[in-house]
């Protein structure tokens, strides 16, 4: 053994890919409570009769949800919580006219997006179609968009005043916004990324978009594991950093497969004097990405060998 070298045994492989399965299955877990506990503008909470606690109050159905009383009471002030009956009879290829900018419809299923999604119609949408505007919205072909129509849309019919009501039978309830202040500059929303980071080539054709994104995710997520198993990473701290990075990396591909879009929840931000600067919305796998990434760089810069000498006999030369 060479003077000055140190004899270490290698980090189990079983701890490593249990580490990217660790972040893995925690950003899995998180998103999932997003998506069912968090509502924006474009991806509704809805309660339905059968859900748990929708049998006794709307109320009682949000508080199953997580949301307090007065969080309640505000979305019914502010008319987020509205009631919806079963759309039918709705044609993608309809024109659409100025009767038409009251539409307001929820697709339960078939979007390949996370699910519900709300269509709301807006006064520049006259004119078109009914399909080419949900196909947009919904990001899918518009010859899918009829398939959606016909199998589970709702439209809305009032707001909710009364929460102490029972959801009542044959239709559903909508929460149109929901966020948590945890706090005063950490909030919960919900927010999509269709793009990379910072939402990069999120205007990009949706299908090269998708194949783009999958493809690259899915060829570093095997460089990274077949870097792990063959031991390549020079040190412990790389190669820890290294098995967050693929965790990381393989949770935004489950979404991009499931949703075509990466979904994220956590937002950090500061308000200097009247102006609000905020990071970009972020996820348990970006946390995950960012620190590996960030000890990898950190390691490579304190760790830097210095340059050697150069020899006597060069320097007389």
């Amino acid at each position: 053994m060479p003077a000055g070298s140190i004899s270490r045994s290698p980090i189990p492989r079983w701890a490593l890919f249990g580490l990217a399965a660790a972040v893995l299955l925690l950003d899995f877990w998180t998103k999932q409570w997003a998506v069912t506990s968090l509502a924006s503008g474009v991806h509704p909470m809805v309660l339905q009769p059968g859900d748990p606690g929708a049998a006794t109050s709307i109320a009682a159905a949000l508080a199953e949800r997580g949301l307090s009383e007065a969080a309640v009471r505000d979305a019914s002030s502010m008319g987020d919580i509205v009631r919806y009956e079963p759309a039918r009879g709705l044609r993608a290829q309809a024109p659409l006219k100025a009767e038409d900018l009251d539409l307001d419809v929820i697709a339960l299923s078939g979007t390949g997006l996370a699910p519900p999604r709300r269509l709301r119609l807006q006064p520049a949408d006259l004119g078109q179609t009914l399909g080419a505007v949900a196909a947009r919205a919904w990001r899918i072909d518009q010859s899918d968009v009829q398939p959606v129509l016909d199998k589970a849309t709702w439209r809305a019919v009032s707001r909710i005043t009364d929460t102490a009501v029972p959801v009542p039978a044959g239709s559903l309830i909508a929460l149109r916004e929901h966020s948590i202040a945890v706090t005063g500059n950490f909030h919960l929303v919900y927010a999509e990324n269709f793009g990379a980071a910072w939402g990069f080539l999120s205007t990009a054709p949706p299908l090269v978009r998708q194949l783009l994104f999958v493809t690259i995710s899915l060829l570093a997520s095997l460089a990274m594991a077949w870097t792990l198993w063959q031991g390549r990473m020079a040190t412990r701290i790389s190669t820890w950093a290294l098995a967050a990075v693929m965790g990381g990396a393989m949770g935004n591909l489950v979404d991009r497969v499931r949703y075509r879009a990466v979904v994220d929840f956590i937002y950090n931000f500061v308000t200097i004097g009247d102006t609000v600067h905020g990071w970009p919305v972020w996820n348990i796998a970006d946390a995950g990405i960012t620190c590996g990434v960030v000890a990898i760089m950190l390691e490579m810069l304190l760790t830097r060998s210095p340059a050697k000498k150069a020899p006597a006999a060069a320097k007389q030369a």
